[in-house]
């Protein structure tokens, strides 16, 4: 089997397979040769090539436009284009689609300033007095183009943006709207029109490596079908027959009954497989899924009956160390006292727009008061809405700005945090919190907002009633009166029966979110070890039951509470109905005489609108029950952030001209159990200063992350480590971190990345985001670093973010030393510190990885202190 395609240097290549399985890579020697000289040349085949006036065979605008795109993003350092092909675009220059395809690849104006000149030197372009002009030409020309097809580009937009994507669909279906004799015409053509001398045939060598490749070869006309081929089909066949799970023509699931149990909508994936019901696979699955199932059950138990969900119950702990989240429970209460103590706080930062907001609100309900007495018109009825809306346009900004001050504040909390006190069960936790709970922050603020208004409303429209009533003249009062207590007596009932029903939706809501925030352990839990669970069925049918049972108990928990707060606004609706009725009832058969009847009207429309309005601020008082969850978790957390944060401004700040760095004597700190270890053992240092390799030797494990923690002062070794003579404990946390830079190997203290980066660009990493341009260019600190020849050979290149997996250890452990040389052109950086560079190199690549850090290391110790701390060998090899 033949596979022709194209390598990332733009040269044609082939992929052989024999009849034994073996894969060949073939490629031409020119191929080659690129990849030596980090060259990009567009391959010259029918698709991607075209013909100049005079017959020659030249590259076409999109094969060039790529190849310029790979050397612009640092993947090549050169791009290789035959004569003709040069001549052609200096006279004919690039069109305009292949400069947008270009110049949109181009990130900040550096790249796009790059790639521009390297045209202009080429003679593709025409030189511009203001270059970026450029960008708005193609920018025109490509929105010219889609226009015909109703679609416009978006100012920031990109080539593969929404609209672009359905023009080059349109183009892809006219392609093929063509039948496929045109098609294969025209690959005759060029086929007959090409010059035979770019022709090259691959000769395979005859070695016993490649026995088989040939041997298949020969039968291949009349030999049987590739065993590939052939296992391939048999996997299909399986496929439709065997598999559990099956994807129908229609895009559906299809599920096969047989070893299946339970089968049903929504259930599909249950336990069992394709061994028999007997078979210790089954049992041992089984068994798993029931054991985790009763301990998922058991901690919803805990949870319904205690509030909480702790890993261990200690009566005897002190008070400082029963807080919810120190004991590793994550689920607390809070008196109502303490809730309003804390909503206080949080609307302390916009107390004057909350204020503004308020007195809004009791101005429009005095002008609605004045209009139902008559001292108004009708119209003023418009600026009593328009003063109402005003105000809830300031509660909102009021409410964000609280939102905002409070999320931030508990952020900052974070960071601040110590580092040992942060675990993976906090993760899931505060992730909920600081992404999940901003809405139901935002509606306890509406709530408390919408229940003032409701009880204004309701204050007004009692004393407009009032008010006619006593102004009324002849008529009757009487049946106001009575009129007046009903609805204020059914508005205490309801005022009552909301209270009752907010302390079981309290309860009910805190049984919720407790609920919720077990789920978010679970669910962090198994993607956090989705490898583990993947690979070990018995973790997999855990995680089933685990995720399954708390999902149940979680929605169990929200119906319960969607059931109490249904009911009491049943019970409110059909109240307010009931008085509303009685109340109107009442008064129109008090009603003697017409002026009269417009009295009693206006008294009970006003009392009808009392009526809606206490039943609104009941339904508000239900709506801040419901959230108290929410509310308590949220504050919970915050408390427990605090009180394990440490100050970051509260030392020395400054750092002398020399740096010198001290160990006077060796020392033990303990990381763990003080009776049963483990014990960093750090050894003594000599004074080291800036200007040469300074090396210390620690075994593997005994504590060199430890030190860089206290280099820190991330973890307090009071009175062991001197900085410029001074011990360092007494600097400021902050300027340590700006002054000292730690390499160290992954996973990193506290942290639930598998690699350095994780998420990031490799560019985004070594040049920290932002800060391209304050310091070296990225290119210098790959060269510098030693890695610029094996990021070019990633897919993606500078652009991969998922760098780490694609490089060696080693490599990657280069990448971040880049990425210090990158902080130390910043300015910052005085203190370099390495751990055991050599880790996971081979013996062959000791010696070559060695000479590559000492080569990086050189430029920098003039400049900062650097200081190797070597595990894996002896440290004399670092001085010679």
């Amino acid at each position: 089997q033949v596979l022709a395609t194209r390598d990332l240097t733009q040269n044609q290549c082939l992929i052989v397979s024999d009849g034994q399985g073996k894969v060949f890579l073939v490629n031409a020697k020119i191929c080659h040769e690129h990849f030596v000289q980090g060259k990009s040349g567009p391959a010259v085949t029918a698709d991607n090539s075209t013909l100049d006036d005079q017959g020659n065979v030249i590259a076409s605008a999109r094969m060039i436009g790529r190849a310029m795109i790979q050397w612009m993003k640092g993947r090549a350092r050169t791009v290789e284009l035959s004569d003709a092909t040069i001549k052609f675009y200096q006279q004919q220059k690039l069109p305009k689609m292949t400069q947008f395809q270009i110049f949109s690849k181009a990130k900040g104006n550096e790249m796009y300033m790059k790639i521009y000149t390297e045209l202009i030197r080429l003679g593709f372009l025409e030189r511009q007095q203001f270059p970026h002009v450029l960008w708005g030409e193609c920018y025109a020309h490509v929105n010219s183009l889609i226009a015909r097809n109703g679609y416009r580009l978006e100012l920031e937009g990109e080539f593969n943006s929404e609209a672009v994507e359905r023009w080059k669909e349109g183009k892809y279906a006219e392609q093929l709207s063509r039948s496929r004799v045109s098609v294969w015409r025209d690959f005759r053509w060029h086929q007959k029109v090409l010059d035979a001398s770019f022709e090259m045939r691959y000769f395979v060598p005859h070695t016993d490596l490649t026995h088989g490749l040939h041997s298949h070869q020969a039968a291949r006309d009349g030999g049987p079908e590739h065993r590939s081929r052939q296992h391939l089909g048999f996997l299909r066949q399986q496929g439709a027959e065997e598999t559990a799970i099956n994807i129908s023509s229609r895009g559906t699931f299809r599920t096969r009954a047989p070893g299946f149990e339970n089968a049903a909508p929504g259930l599909t994936i249950q336990l069992g497989g394709s061994e028999s019901p007997s078979s210790r696979e089954r049992l041992l699955r089984q068994s798993a899924y029931a054991t985790s199932k009763e301990q998922t059950q058991k901690t919803i138990q805990l949870i319904r009956t205690r509030g909480g969900a702790g890993t261990y119950v200690e009566t005897e702990l002190p008070e400082d160390q029963q807080d919810p989240l120190l004991n590793q429970t994550l689920f607390g209460k809070l008196t109502v006292t303490e809730t309003v103590l804390h909503i206080y706080a949080l609307a302390k930062p916009a107390w004057r727009l909350l204020v503004t907001a308020f007195l809004l609100n009791c101005l429009a309900t005095m002008l609605y008061i004045f209009v139902i007495h008559h001292f108004l018109g009708m119209l003023w009825l418009l600026v009593a809405a328009a003063v109402s809306m005003a105000g809830c346009v300031i509660f909102l900004n009021a409410a964000n700005q609280i939102v905002l001050h409070a999320l931030t504040s508990m952020f900052l909390a974070l960071l601040n945090m110590q580092v040992d006190a942060f675990g993976s069960r906090m993760f899931s936790e505060i992730w909920g919190r600081l992404t999940g709970d901003t809405k139901s922050l935002q509606s306890v603020l509406q709530a408390c907002n919408d229940l003032t208004i409701e009880i204004l409303t309701f204050a007004g429209c009692v004393i407009a009633v009032l008010g006619i009533s006593a102004t009324g003249g002849p008529c009757d009062s009487k049946p106001v009166l009575h009129a007046l207590f009903a609805g204020i007596s059914s508005s205490a009932l309801m005022a009552a029966m909301s209270l009752l029903a907010g302390l079981a939706l309290r309860q009910r809501s805190r049984s919720s979110r407790s609920m919720i925030g077990f789920l978010y352990y679970n669910m962090f839990s198994t993607l956090s070890r989705y490898f583990e669970i993947k690979s070990m069925p018995e973790l997999w049918a855990g995680s089933h039951a685990a995720f399954q049972e708390s999902q149940r108990a979680t929605l169990e928990e929200r119906k319960k509470l969607s059931i109490v707060e249904q009911l009491a606004h049943t019970f409110l609706r059909y109240t307010e109905l009931a008085c509303t009725t009685l109340v109107l009832s009442t008064l129109l058969q008090s009603v003697t005489s017409p002026g009269c009847g417009r009295q009693y009207a206006v008294q009970g429309v006003a009392m009808s609108m009392a009526l809606a309005s206490m039943r609104r601020a009941c339904e508000s008082i239900l709506h801040l029950s419901s959230s108290m969850g929410s509310l308590e978790r949220l504050f919970l957390l915050g408390r427990s952030l605090l009180r394990v944060a440490t100050a970051r401004f509260d030392g020395l700040n400054t750092l002398g001209m020399g740096v010198t760095l001290e160990i006077p004597q060796q020392f033990t700190y303990c990381v763990g159990s003080p009776q049963f270890g483990p014990f960093a053992c750090v050894p003594a240092l000599a004074p080291v200063t800036q200007g040469q390799l300074n090396t210390v030797s620690m075994p593997r494990g005994s504590g060199a992350t430890t030190l860089a923690k206290i280099l820190l002062r991330m973890t307090i070794a009071a009175a062991r480590v001197k900085l410029n003579g001074v011990h360092i404990e007494q600097y400021e946390q902050e300027m340590l971190s700006f002054k000292i830079h730690i390499l160290d190997h992954t996973p990193f203290p506290s942290s639930t990345a598998t690699s350095a980066g994780q998420g990031q660009s490799l560019a985004d990493y070594v040049q920290i985001g932002g800060l391209a341009d304050e310091g070296a260019s990225l290119v210098q600190c790959l060269e510098q670093a030693g890695v610029w020849d094996q990021v070019g050979k990633i897919p993606n290149g500078i652009e991969s973010t998922d760098w780490a997996l694609n490089m060696s250890k080693p490599q990657s452990y280069l990448i971040q030393l880049a990425q210090a040389i990158f902080r130390v052109s910043l300015g910052a950086v005085r203190i370099l510190v390495v751990i055991d560079p050599l880790r996971d190199c081979s013996a062959v690549e000791e010696e070559t990885f060695r000479e590559k850090w000492k080569a990086a290391l050189r430029p920098l110790l003039t400049k900062v202190l650097v200081l190797l701390i070597d595990q894996s060998g002896d440290v004399k090899k670092w001085s010679s």
